[in-house]
C-alpha cells in the first residue's frame, strides 16, 4: 500500500494555504527583514578603552613633567650648595671683615670674644637680605686648625624682607679656641 498524499495545496493568487510548509523563495512566504545588529556595547567598550589609554598616557605625561621639574630643582639646589658659603663649600672669613653668602651681605665690624663661661660669642655681626624674597639666615661658623674643627657656633636671624638688615644671633656651647687658624661660614641647608 502506498502512503497517502496530503491534499494538494490550494493556491490563490500566488499564495499557498494550509497543508504545506512555506519556504523562503516560494511565493507567498513572508520573510521579515533581517534585524540590524546592535553595536552599542562594542562602541561603549571602544570609547572606554580609548578614555583609559588617554588617562594612562596623561598620567605618564604628568609624571614625566613632574620628574623633570624635580630634577631641575635638585640640580639648582646642588649647584647653590657648592657656591662659596653653601653647605658643601664653607667660605673662609676674617674677623671684622665684610663678606657675602648667597645674597646675604654681612657687614664689617664684628668681633669674636669669649662669654663669661668661656664659650664662643660673636658680637655685632649684622646681615642685609639682598635676595629676591623674604628669608632668614641660618649659618654655622667653624673654627679650624688645619682640617680639624675645634669649635662651632650656630647663628640665625628672624625673617627679613629684601633690603632689611638685622643683627645675627649666635649660640655655642664650645669654648673659644685660642689656637685656631681659619674661620669658615656656611649655610646649614
Amino acid at each position: 500500500m502506498q502512503p497517502q498524499q496530503p491534499y494538494p495545496p490550494q493556491q490563490y493568487a500566488g499564495q499557498q494555504y494550509a497543508g504545506q510548509p512555506q519556504y523562503a523563495g516560494q511565493p507567498g512566504y513572508y520573510q521579515p527583514p533581517p534585524q540590524k545588529e546592535s553595536h552599542v556595547l562594542r562602541n561603549v567598550l571602544l570609547i572606554l578603552g580609548l578614555l583609559f589609554v588617554l588617562f594612562v598616557g596623561g598620567c605618564f605625561a604628568v609624571i614625566a613633567i613632574t620628574a623633570n621639574e624635580i630634577g631641575d630643582t635638585i640640580d639648582e639646589i646642588e649647584a647653590s650648595d657648592k657656591e662659596p658659603g653653601g653647605p658643601d663649600n664653607p667660605l673662609e672669613i676674617t674677623e671684622g671683615e665684610a663678606f657675602e653668602v648667597a645674597g646675604f651681605d654681612y657687614a664689617a665690624g664684628w668681633t669674636i670674644v669669649a662669654d663669661p663661661a668661656g664659650d664662643i660669642e660673636i658680637k655685632d655681626l649684622k646681615v642685609t637680605n639682598n635676595r629676591d624674597g623674604s628669608d632668614f639666615a641660618l649659618v654655622e661658623i667653624k673654627f679650624l686648625k688645619g682640617d680639624e674643627i675645634l669649635a662651632t657656633t650656630d647663628c640665625s636671624t628672624d625673617e627679613m624682607s629684601p633690603g632689611q638688615t638685622t643683627t645675627v644671633g649666635c649660640f655655642s656651647i664650645d669654648d673659644l679656641p685660642t689656637d685656631y687658624d681659619t674661620i669658615t661660614i656656611n649655610d646649614t641647608f
